[in-house]
């Protein structure tokens, strides 16, 4: 189960890492840029969260826009 577990995490924060390049290739201005990395980022972090029976209170944490 542990084994699972970990290759599920390997599997999301790879998916992770694909989506964060791909947008950065992407041409879009800075404030929307980071605007859908943190969403994506709150989104992964809140699916590992319901993942392993945490909730969705350690996805909860977003930064103020700059």
């Amino acid at each position: 189960m542990k084994t699972k577990s970990l290759c599920l995490m390997y599997a999301l924060g790879g998916a992770l890492v694909g989506a964060a390049i791909a947008m950065l290739a992407a041409p879009q201005s800075g404030k929307e840029l980071r605007g859908k990395i943190r969403n994506a980022v709150n989104e992964t972090v809140a699916d590992m969260c319901h993942a392993h029976g945490m909730g969705c209170e350690c996805g909860n944490t977003q930064a103020a826009d700059e």
